[in-house]
């Protein structure tokens, strides 16, 4: 008789471990957001990658410009649109513009066929992160960090 208790007990025993064991699956991450200009002019639609410089701190992390240039960046182990950990990064900036080039045909016994070219509208030395100038700090709360590219650079290797 005296076994009917203790299914009671484990229930609560379970309910007292696991009630307050309320943990985020997410790393705690600092606010980054800025603007993207190209020679004063906001750049709209392009990817922007902050990448941790030493290896074991920090936390990859991107996001895309709106139609003002403006960015929010996402880290895959940080809340969506919650920026990254606090420290240093090398930053890039991408934006590629793809147009149609032959108009398709179609053919009833094959695929269709449709040719694209794809070109990059930022300069060539911001897009790798061994050549792009751009690097930056995030400290605890909120970071605006703006990107001030410009269409003359000379692309140097690191």
């Amino acid at each position: 008789m005296r076994y009917y208790h203790l299914p009671i007990f484990l229930s609560f025993l379970y309910l007292l471990v696991f009630s307050g064991c309320k943990q985020s699956i997410f790393v705690p991450t600092e606010m980054v957001e800025g603007s993207v200009t190209l020679d004063g002019v906001p750049v709209s639609d392009a990817e922007v990658t902050f990448y941790p410089i030493q290896f074991d701190v920090g936390v990859s992390a991107m996001g895309r410009t709106d139609t003002n240039g403006i960015y929010r960046l996402s880290s895959m182990k940080g809340e969506p649109k919650k920026g990254t950990v606090s420290g240093d990064y090398n930053i890039t900036v991408s934006k590629y513009i793809t147009k149609e080039i032959e108009k398709p045909y179609f053919d009833p016994t094959q695929d269709a066929v449709i040719k694209f070219e794809s070109k990059e509208m930022i300069p060539l030395a911001y897009t790798d992160v061994e050549t792009s100038p751009l690097t930056a700090t995030v400290r605890k709360g909120n970071n605006v960090i703006d990107l001030k590219l410009d269409s003359k650079i000379i692309s140097k290797k690191k």
